[in-house]
């Protein structure tokens, strides 16, 4: 084990142990793998990085999201504060976020409000001067929203949010911009220095969730709200979603007044589906949700419990590889590689195979009947394609509800937040 590795095993017990994560056999288990997978991909380096860009986020007492994107999966990524969110509680699977197969690095993005990207990196490197950093510029192939870099007289474009992060100093395909450096990207899938970017994205509502704890107190951080709180879920119900972040297009209004939410994760149910355009799922959901969950149940307890959570709907990616592996006997890598030919087959082909498949390992790996299992295989056949990460939907739910928890408690404030001009 390298002297590197070593170190993130250090930071990861001891973020552990600052989240007072109570270190079961389970947990020790768990954290023991994602460490292991790490180090035999060769990651280590880059989560040291992030963990302290993170470090640099908690000194400048930035408001971050909870996570996005699969990071959430990882108990790592929780225990180094890059997410928030405890995988194990939420049933995420560290294999979406890193598999052994796997080729390109893992894929973590951190939200922070807008205007502070360079101050984290400025932060950054005057805590470790090892580092040189670089914003990424490349060469357009459309017109794009992002900021036009001129050098040499040629047109580039600097990346949203990404960032070279290195120990070593570039040399070649660098320039200086504004009293920036910038990395020029080359060919994406042959650059090795690419795999060096790091992804710090800038989220003005953040910007305006810190206006209203700058009126109401620290007290009140994000953070320390309540998910539970009953007068919230009743306000998504009241349609008055103007400036709730996920949660207000117009849609939305009729939505929540069907589906009265009441706990954070009737909201990243509601997030799931609206992304991929599922919203002729909702009454289906609404009517089991009524019914508590007895529309659903099977011979094999196991489904029933692993639908349970989204009312006997397939909504979330987890379910399906949850479903493929516990009832049908599919391993991950291949239940994912399914997945995504069924997201690009318009033809539905795929998924026809697919369900085929499914149906016999569910045959071999259950106790469902031969109707049962038709049903699944319809279900898995029909929505598969079409399923959203929790872990990202969560994530996102929970800033719309942070809104929600202000418009709804601290009104005045909700509204001269987002009633003032930012100036950036």
């Amino acid at each position: 084990m390298t002297n590197e590795h070593e170190h993130l095993k250090k930071i990861v017990y001891n973020g552990a142990r600052a989240k007072n994560l109570t270190v079961t056999d389970t947990i020790l288990d768990r954290i023991s793998y994602e460490l292991a997978v790490i180090e035999q991909k060769g990651f280590t380096d880059y989560f040291i990085i992030y963990s302290r860009i993170i470090e640099a986020c908690n000194e400048l007492k930035l408001i971050r999201s909870y996570g996005r994107g699969y990071a959430a999966d990882s108990l790592i990524n929780y225990c180094l504060d890059i997410t928030k969110i405890n995988p194990m509680d939420e049933n995420l699977m560290f294999e979406n976020f890193i598999h052994l197969q796997q080729k390109n690095l893992p894929d973590v993005q951190i939200d922070i409000p807008r205007g502070q990207q360079k101050n984290v990196v400025e932060l950054l490197r005057k805590k470790y001067p090892i580092y040189s950093s670089y914003f990424v510029a490349f060469l357009p192939q459309e017109d794009t929203e992002y900021d036009n870099i001129i050098y040499n007289n040629t047109i580039y474009k600097k990346h949203p949010c990404g960032i070279i992060i290195t120990p070593d100093k570039l040399i070649n395909s660098t320039f200086e911009y504004r009293n920036q450096d910038f990395y020029l990207r080359g060919d994406k899938a042959n650059d090795p220095i690419f795999n060096s970017k790091f992804d710090i994205l800038e989220l003005e509502y953040l910007n305006r969730l810190q206006l209203i704890v700058d009126e109401v107190g620290e007290k009140y951080l994000p953070y320390k709200l309540p998910l539970n709180d009953m007068g919230v879920f009743d306000f998504f119900a009241t349609g008055d979603l103007d400036n709730i972040f996920q949660f207000d297009a117009s849609s939305h209004k009729r939505i929540f007044r069907e589906f009265k939410p009441n706990s954070i994760y009737d909201l990243s149910i509601i997030n799931a589906l609206f992304r991929p355009g599922l919203l002729e799922c909702i009454s289906n959901i609404t009517r089991s949700k009524q019914n508590n969950n007895k529309d659903f149940c099977m011979n094999d307890i196991r489904v029933s419990e692993i639908l349970s959570e989204t009312y006997g709907d397939l909504i979330y990616k987890e379910t399906y590889l949850q479903l493929s592996k516990e009832i049908a006997g599919i391993d991950f890598v291949e239940a994912d590689a399914w997945r995504q030919k069924m997201m690009r087959d318009k033809s539905k082909n795929e998924s026809i195979n697919f369900s085929a498949v499914f149906a016999k390992g569910c045959k071999e790996h259950s106790t469902l009947n031969e109707d049962e299992i038709a049903t699944l295989s319809n279900l898995v056949k029909e929505r598969a394609g079409s399923t959203f990460p929790k872990s990202h939907s969560l994530c996102y739910a929970i800033i719309g509800y942070w809104g929600a928890y202000y418009k709804t408690h601290f009104r005045s404030q909700f509204d001269k937040a987002f009633s003032k001009e930012l100036i950036w």
